[in-house]
């Protein structure tokens, strides 16, 4: 795997706890899945049929759970008594760092923190009631931030929201990768804005060095 590591494994989100390998294909009825530890240079994925179009999946998260990187390589050729050396190149899904699903929020003014890798600018897509608009921060008066090189995080303060029920979805704009979360915004009378707090054929697949490795077994 290539960028396999954290862009910032010193700050708590950005710690890869967990790798899960995920391989499908048309003819494979239920997916293989494979999970490594965050510190792991290779690994083995057991009965693996032979095959061609196969599709190897590489998510790492961290240890609230949430994926902060991903990357796939397609048309992966499986045959048996061969190695098939696969590389997959892992790119920065951004995450929301002060939020969860079903957090309840008794303040329509917000300020959402996002972690992503600081090479890669974000943005923030609110989903309401069938609608979506991109949020747009007050204080740059931008809908794309760059996260900070030191803490990794961007922070968007947008404009006062309905109360209800709202989807917001972090974006890697230059990769389109992304996670959302649903949370509630509620009437609340504070000025100050409010932050959020977390509530076949047998063959074997290696991660190691730079790369995925793909192993049947005659």
């Amino acid at each position: 795997m290539t960028n396999s590591k954290s862009f910032n494994p010193n700050i708590s989100h950005g710690v890869i706890e967990q790798y899960k390998v995920t391989i499908t294909a048309e003819d494979i009825e239920t997916p293989i899945v494979a999970f490594f530890e965050g510190t792991a240079i290779s690994g083995t994925v057991e009965n693996i049929p032979v095959g061609g179009r196969r599709v190897v999946k590489v998510e790492a998260f961290n240890p609230n759970n949430k994926m902060i990187r991903a990357g796939e390589t397609e048309e992966v050729d499986v045959i048996g008594g061969e190695t098939a050396e696969v590389e997959v190149d892992m790119e920065s899904v951004p995450v929301f760092a002060n939020l969860n699903d079903g957090n309840i929020v008794p303040n329509t003014r917000f300020i959402a923190r996002v972690f992503s890798d600081p090479k890669d600018a974000v943005t923030i897509d609110d989903e309401f009631e069938g609608m979506g608009q991109l949020l747009m921060d007050v204080n740059s008066n931008a809908d794309e931030l760059t996260p900070d090189a030191a803490t990794c995080e961007a922070r968007f303060a947008p404009a006062l929201l309905s109360s209800g029920e709202h989807k917001l979805t972090a974006k890697n704009v230059r990769t389109g990768r992304s996670s959302a979360v649903t949370v509630r915004l509620i009437d609340g009378t504070k000025i100050r804005p409010a932050l959020f707090y977390n509530g076949g054929v047998a063959a074997t697949a290696k991660i190691g060095g730079p790369l995925t490795q793909v192993v049947t077994t005659p």
